[in-house]
């Protein structure tokens, strides 16, 4: 389908019969519901334009106020604010109409420019647009058979690198014209979307359940949306098992999972060993000035490291350590008041909660493995 692409909106361009029944319902759900009769190429309703309510329209000859009676001059308020208003709902039908020209000259193909004349109204720029475009039910159903063989025709085999987003659209659109001009298609949406995807790794057990529903007649139980977001959810499996690093069975200890984070920055075990490491009271070793100096810069650099805080929480520990992160706290580490309000407060953010969601299903997948390793 033909589509010019704007900051906010994509806008269908009318330039072939298989355009023009989305083109169409575009430029319809874009004029209030009230005014659209009046551009309607299928109607032949017209505004007619308020006629001005004088003096003279209450008392032949009046010109002025003073010469209508008191009944007259209540007849005539009454009669101007019903124009008032009437003037009112004429100047809304005149900039709708503006705007639809606008939108019209916008969303049709240079080839079909010619048709829209200055001095026409727009319901005769609608009325010859659907005559030279509009297609027939017949033509509308090959359209819609081609569409359906170019999209299903082809079966994939593994993920498209981009994930299937780009396909479930089209297939939703796709599914969308064909309840309405091919039901038999629409139907068999189940039976396709299978031959598509039943050979992928990781859309097969959503497959498998598509196969079993059909079997056992309970298919009414799912529809296209509920295909597509589990397909999604699929592919976000994927995309978190693909992110993770491979390691060697043989190389997984229980050591490799045993140290938990906590707040000082500092694994437990380490933090305790340094506090439990006698003080030397030995005159300093000899050093190379050098050596000294080396150290002190490298110090200086360890410093400013650790200077920057978690992502996370903004505590002064690594994100690694932070449990708020990882979602996991088996030792009750407490959690600084301060560091749960940061947290909190990033935890309103879609894209951060998407990012630590997803951190913590690898991480949940990590000890899972652990816990095999260590059961073998």
């Amino acid at each position: 389908m033909a589509t010019s692409t704007s900051s906010s909106t994509i806008e269908i361009i009318l330039d072939k019969p298989e355009h023009y029944h989305a083109w169409f319902s575009a430029i319809q759900d874009s004029v209030p519901e009230d005014l659209w009769p009046y551009f309607d190429p299928e109607d032949d309703e017209e505004y007619e334009k308020p006629e001005p309510v004088l003096f003279s329209t209450i008392r032949a000859g009046a010109t002025t106020l003073a010469n209508l009676t008191a009944a007259e001059r209540s007849q005539y308020a009454t009669l101007r604010s019903v124009y008032n208003h009437d003037v009112t709902q004429y100047q809304r039908f005149l900039s709708e109409q503006a705007k639809l020209r606008t939108k019209i000259r916008n969303t049709v193909s240079e080839t079909k420019k010619h048709q829209l004349q200055a001095d026409e109204s727009v319901r005769d720029w609608l009325t010859h647009l659907e005559t030279s475009t509009k297609p027939t039910d017949a033509q509308m159903k090959d359209i819609i058979r081609v569409r359906h063989r170019t999209l299903l025709g082809a079966k994939y085999v593994d993920w498209p690198t981009a994930g299937p987003e780009k396909w479930i659209t089209e297939w939703q659109k796709l599914m969308i014209d064909c309840e309405t001009w091919c039901p038999a298609l629409h139907e068999d949406w189940a039976s396709d979307f299978n031959l598509v995807w039943g050979e992928v790794p990781g859309a097969k057990r959503l497959c498998d359940r598509l196969v079993e529903a059909i079997s056992s007649g309970n298919i009414d139980d799912w529809d296209i949306y509920q295909a597509s977001r589990e397909l999604r959810q699929a592919w976000d499996q994927k995309s978190i098992r693909s992110g993770m690093k491979v390691a060697s069975r043989g190389k997984i200890t229980r050591a490799a999972f045993a140290v938990e984070p906590r707040f000082d920055g500092m694994p437990p075990n380490v933090a305790e060993d340094e506090q439990d490491e006698p003080t030397s009271t030995d005159k300093p070793s000899r050093k190379r000035a050098g050596t000294e100096t080396a150290q002190k810069e490298g110090n200086q650099r360890g410093h400013k490291k650790n200077k920057k805080p978690c992502w996370g929480c903004l505590g002064s520990h690594s994100p690694h350590q932070c449990v708020l992160i990882s979602g996991h706290n088996p030792r009750d580490i407490p959690i600084p008041p301060e560091c749960q309000k940061a947290f909190d407060d990033k935890m309103k953010s879609a894209s951060f909660a998407k990012k630590i969601r997803i951190i913590r299903e690898a991480n949940k997948i990590k000890r899972n493995m652990a816990a095999d390793v260590a059961e073998d």
